[in-house]
């Protein structure tokens, strides 16, 4: 029996058909994670923030986030072998609770992915515009925006295959570059001097004193926002060869490669600031650096920014795809049955695909600023990270003979601390001022994810909870106990 069919086989054993195809190796099956990931795309757009809280401290913040993320990830990795299915939060939350709380976590993960993705090419958009000379009216950016979402939805409809090539490429890219940047970034700063008394320059631009608490709490912002998407590489499961062994690995190994690659990256840019108050108030300072340290390779870099940016779009797109194909098989959404469909001849959920270019293009078009819908992206994920860490705790300990597994001691210590970690950044993200032009209000974050919150529990009132209680919806009866092997 092939490896592929001993797949299909487990498959079976979780009250599913073998539907999608299973191509991902492991190195697609990393490239997936640390693209979502994309530490280009996270440090270069919110490197500003970190550094004018906590100055060039911020990597010591950066760090700290690494650590939390990894207690989060240590966890869900452990969740993916056991339960290897697309959808991941959603079947976890399901099989370990209900399919109740199932819903609730599946939908706080589909609010994360539906809304991070047009913010993520609405940033290709706005490098294209730029590097192009195209200007920076509303209208442009607009219709940049769109060709982006059209080109990533056409790269995922010829299939994960052509997807996955590509993304790979991608990572390639953003691996190399991250890697020789950081190493020209660092080298420029050691023969200046500036290293390590650069990492230890902890001030406050806002109130203009050595950091304290509260501007250490915002600098872990930095960190939280760049350091998810680790567990794209859940949702692709059923399409990853040996998933049991290859998932866990893609998930830790990406985190971990983004986390140290975004250290050496922060660590080189701290070092070559000659101005820090100066770094502080400019409105890119990493962008500012680039220039002055690497001259007529500006283009280059932005080229390999670029890149890197497009690839976390097809991962952003794959990954909230396959979670939509989940929930819509278990009919656990309006339009299950076309939601669920999958092409035959590329085994490609294509429906799925075209309901994300079209509500994403819906919302580039209908909203007057995408910070509306884009700020709900890392509160809704953190929320569903805490969904799954809490039905991770909801095992009883007595169900389990292994200390590592749910509901063993020592995997209960792991997923509280991580449990704990989650909560404390929603909070920050949440109870954190925000200035968002256009938009009055202080906790944008907060009460768009509210209102994200409160079209999920009408959903679940008005539909979902009566399918539940009339056994039409929600994961199969497996045909064997294969989760805990």
């Amino acid at each position: 029996m092939s490896l592929s069919d001993r797949d299909a086989q487990d498959l079976v054993g979780f009250g599913y058909a073998q539907q999608l195809r299973r191509t991902l190796g492991g190195f697609s099956s990393f490239a997936v994670a640390f693209s979502l990931i994309s530490v280009f795309t996270g440090v270069f757009a919110n490197f500003g923030h970190g550094l004018r809280h906590v100055g060039g401290a911020v990597v010591w913040s950066w760090l700290a986030v690494l650590a939390g993320q990894s207690l989060v990830a240590w966890v869900m990795a452990d969740l993916a072998r056991r339960i290897p299915l697309s959808g991941y939060g959603y079947q976890w939350s399901s099989r370990l609770v209900n399919p109740h709380f199932g819903f609730a976590v599946g939908w706080l993960l589909l609010l994360q992915l539906l809304t991070g993705f047009p913010g993520i090419c609405s940033t290709l958009a706005s490098q294209v515009t730029g590097a192009f000379g195209l200007g920076n009216t509303p209208g442009v950016r607009v219709a940049t925006t769109l060709g982006v979402i059209a080109l990533v939805t056409l790269a995922q409809l010829w299939g994960l295959r052509v997807a996955a090539r590509v993304n790979d490429v991608g990572v390639w890219t953003e691996l190399l570059g991250v890697a020789g940047i950081s190493a020209v970034l660092i080298g420029l700063a050691l023969r200046v001097g500036h290293l390590p008394d650069a990492w230890f320059d902890a001030r406050d631009a806002v109130s203009g004193t050595v950091a304290g608490p509260s501007a250490w709490a915002l600098s872990l912002l930095l960190g939280a926002w760049c350091l998810t998407g680790f567990e794209a590489a859940a949702d692709l499961a059923e399409e990853t060869l040996d998933p049991r062994r290859t998932v866990p690995r893609a998930m830790m190994g990406s985190l971990l490669g983004s986390g140290l690659a975004g250290f050496a990256l922060l660590a080189g840019a701290v070092g070559c600031i000659r101005d820090l108050p100066a770094a502080q108030a400019s409105d890119n300072p990493l962008l500012d650096i680039l220039r002055q340290t690497t001259g007529g390779a500006l283009p280059l870099v932005l080229a390999i920014v670029g890149i890197s940016i497009f690839a976390c779009a097809l991962a952003c797109m794959a990954a909230t795809s396959r979670l939509l194909f989940a929930l819509g098989r278990d009919h656990m959404l309006p339009g299950s049955c076309w939601l669920s469909r999958v092409e035959s001849g590329s085994q490609n959920p294509r429906n799925a695909v075209l309901f994300i270019w079209a509500v994403s293009s819906i919302v580039v078009l209908g909203v007057p600023t995408l910070d509306l819908v884009t700020q709900i992206s890392a509160v809704a994920g953190y929320l569903g990270y805490a969904g799954i860490l809490g039905a991770a705790l909801w095992v009883p300990q007595a169900s389990t003979p292994t200390p590592s597994g749910p509901g063993g001691r020592r995997f209960r210590a792991v997923a509280g601390c991580a449990f704990l970690w989650t909560w404390g950044v929603v909070g920050a993200l949440t109870l954190t001022p925000t200035s968002v032009p256009g938009i009055t209000t202080l906790h944008l974050p907060a009460l768009s994810t509210a209102g994200g919150v409160l079209l999920g529990s009408i959903l679940y009132l008005g539909l979902i909870r009566g399918r539940l209680q009339r056994g039409e919806a929600g994961p199969p009866v497996a045909k064997s106990d294969r989760s805990d092997p």
